[in-house]
């Protein structure tokens, strides 16, 4: 079945999640509570946000705005390095409900790893499976792990991920972490879908742009859905967010092909944080 705006793909505790979304790393203040408003009344239901980018507030502001009921709306935040442990978990979560105008979220993630105190990244995890319970999070997965930290964290606390939120794109196609993923029933969610806007200008992707009369972004978007990957672009700017949203077409095996192997593949996104083993 073709996919639309309106898709979702389950997930491994049964909850459906939506193939496009609106990312607001780096959306601050009124341009971010615009953003949020204009994408969901532009049609997306998927609004990500998480503690480190400092606008929990204005997407609750913005989905307020929007008119749309709380269950009409899928949110995803996740918990900041410096709050990993059993009470920094719980209680910055509890504010971040607070911001975000909700009492619960749909999905919340581990935004990043702590290889140093690992031990303390298994505890955030035990509470975000509580929470769960507890009804506060429909789905819990994480961000930026390795197949290698994943299976750390389930061997410490038997709970598959539902999510693994890392950077995909056209241009850095992780093709081992997306098999291993889809193996675990583990959806994989793009940040950074359209590598920073860096590769728009390429000449192969542009060809394949041109057949379908998409832009290399959209196409971009659309080749992230081919693979069956949630994809979260971010912008603040009406006709971007509308265009954003028209990447529900088929790109045929030749095309999928072409796109597999763009030139070149690079790591676009880095941090203090992350594994060692990238």
């Amino acid at each position: 079945m073709k996919k639309t705006i309106s898709s979702r793909t389950t997930l491994n505790d049964g909850t459906e999640i939506p193939f496009l979304g609106l990312g607001t790393w780096q959306s601050m203040g009124k341009d971010c509570e615009f953003a949020v408003e204009t994408a969901i009344k532009n049609g997306y239901v998927l609004i990500d946000t998480a503690q480190g980018y400092n606008n929990e507030k204005q997407v609750g502001l913005g989905w307020k705005a929007s008119g749309c009921a709380r269950d009409e709306i899928f949110i995803t935040t996740k918990i900041n390095n410096p709050n990993h442990g059993y009470k920094p978990t719980r209680h910055s979560f509890m504010q971040s409900l607070k911001d975000l105008q909700t009492d619960y979220v749909n999905l919340l993630l581990i935004h990043w790893p702590n290889i140093k105190e690992f031990n303390l990244t298994i505890e955030t995890w035990q509470v975000l499976v509580e929470l769960q319970t507890q009804g506060l999070c429909r789905s819990i997965g994480v961000s930026n792990f390795t197949p290698n930290l994943i299976e750390r964290l389930i061997k410490e606390i038997n709970v598959v991920p539902s999510t693994n939120q890392v950077e995909f794109h056209a241009f850095f196609y992780q093709k081992e972490l997306l098999d291993y993923c889809q193996n675990r029933h583990i959806q994989i969610e793009a940040y950074s879908p359209l590598a920073r806007a860096k590769f728009l200008d390429q000449d192969t992707l542009n060809q394949v742009a041109s057949k379908h009369n998409k832009s290399a972004a959209q196409v971009m978007l659309a080749w992230c859905v081919n693979h069956n990957v949630v994809v979260i672009p971010k912008s603040t700017h009406e006709g971007r967010i509308v265009a954003n949203a028209d990447i529900f077409f088929d790109l045929n095996d030749e095309d999928m092909a072409v796109l597999d192997n763009l030139k070149p593949q690079t790591r676009l996104i880095t941090s203090t944080w992350q594994p060692p083993e990238w």
